[in-house]
């Protein structure tokens, strides 16, 4: 395994250097209904335009990379800028798959896999003529996960499809990469907030739409079949306990693993600000801050309870831990023996 990865990113840093514009959206695992949208017809029969609200687009600019640049990089996922990816990846723990399938004229390959405790990972490289580098900005994907029983334990649908699964993973964030002509690199990286990720060793991903956002023709949605095996790595983890007593803030949960950090708090009071999980911060004993992309929360008797997932790795020195919550003391978190 570890060969083929070598010689698989030989390749790639081979091939070229500059990366092209990245694109990327955020869409909630309950993302905005895709709607039928009235298109004129086009000659290949499968093709179905639809048009579906988008959350956030952000462009930024082309990088030329050095090789160690490159090579680090594609041991990673291009461009999130996850600080707990990105050390789980120096570590070995991003999967080099080379898996691909075809249907309806596309092939998917899936190149990249990364799972540890409360957050799931993929690289996809996609082929297929529809796509273009002056039309085509964006792909995303509908899917359904099953563990090793063949069970569903998550998925990722629009709203004209049953629900199917627990919903294990609470936002999606999809990225698009080095776009050339008929060949893209879709990237999605998600975070499980709720409770931790059951073993993935035999799970497969079972991709059955695929939607391209072009300029010209709206959204395509293809209809197809893309099933992929999933074997993750050793996932590690390792459980932190409150060492002080902070008025008002009570922790429930704190878990550290490959490369996230989930923590549980409950505070004694009702915040209906959506955005209030950003002024929370995990800080590590150099004082840098570590901010979570999301939260589930849930409101009670008078109290709040934030559940978030933190970029940080269980291979980062991290004795001691602290949380800082807005209008709360720092919450100091020690390993549990």
């Amino acid at each position: 395994m570890k060969n083929n990865e070598e010689e698989h990113l030989q390749q790639e840093m081979n091939k070229e250097q500059e990366l092209p514009s990245s694109i990327r959206i955020t869409f909630d695992q309950s993302y905005e209904k895709i709607r039928q949208q009235s298109k004129k017809k086009r000659k290949k029969s499968w093709l179905k335009p639809v048009s579906a609200a988008v959350a956030t687009i952000a462009l930024s600019s082309a990088i030329l990379l050095t090789n160690d640049t490159v090579l680090a990089k594609l041991q990673a996922f291009f461009g999130f800028n996850d600080s707990g990816l990105n050390t789980a990846s120096e570590n070995g723990d991003v999967q080099y798959v080379g898996q691909a399938t075809q249907s309806e004229g596309i092939k998917i390959t899936m190149e990249h896999f990364f799972a540890d405790a409360f957050k799931l990972g993929l690289q996809l490289n996609i082929e297929t003529e529809e796509i273009q580098m002056d039309d085509l900005y964006f792909i995303d994907m509908e899917y359904l996960l099953y563990n090793a029983q063949g069970e569903v334990i998550d998925s990722h649908l629009s709203d004209t499809k049953p629900i199917a699964g627990p919903l294990l993973f609470s936002g999606n964030t999809f990225q698009l990469e080095n776009l050339k002509k008929n060949t893209a690199t879709l990237e999605m990286l998600a975070d499980s907030s709720a409770k931790a990720v059951p073993p993935l060793d035999g799970a497969k991903i079972a991709i059955e739409t695929m939607h391209f956002y072009t300029n010209k023709e709206g959204v395509i949605s293809v209809d197809g079949e893309w099933i992929f095996d999933l074997q993750p790595g050793t996932v590690e983890t390792q459980d932190f306990v409150a060492e002080n007593e902070v008025a008002g803030l009570e922790l429930l949960q704190a878990t550290l693993t490959n490369g996230s950090m989930h923590i549980s708090y409950k505070i004694n009071r009702n915040v209906k600000d959506e955005n209030y999980y950003f002024n929370t911060a995990l800080i590590n004993n150099s004082n840098e801050e570590f901010f979570p992309n999301g939260a589930r929360i849930e409101y009670a008797d008078g109290y709040t309870t934030i559940n978030s997932v933190f970029p940080y790795s269980i291979w980062n020195e991290h004795d001691p831990l602290s949380l800082s919550v807005k209008g709360y003391e720092k919450l100091r978190l020690i390993k549990e023996e």
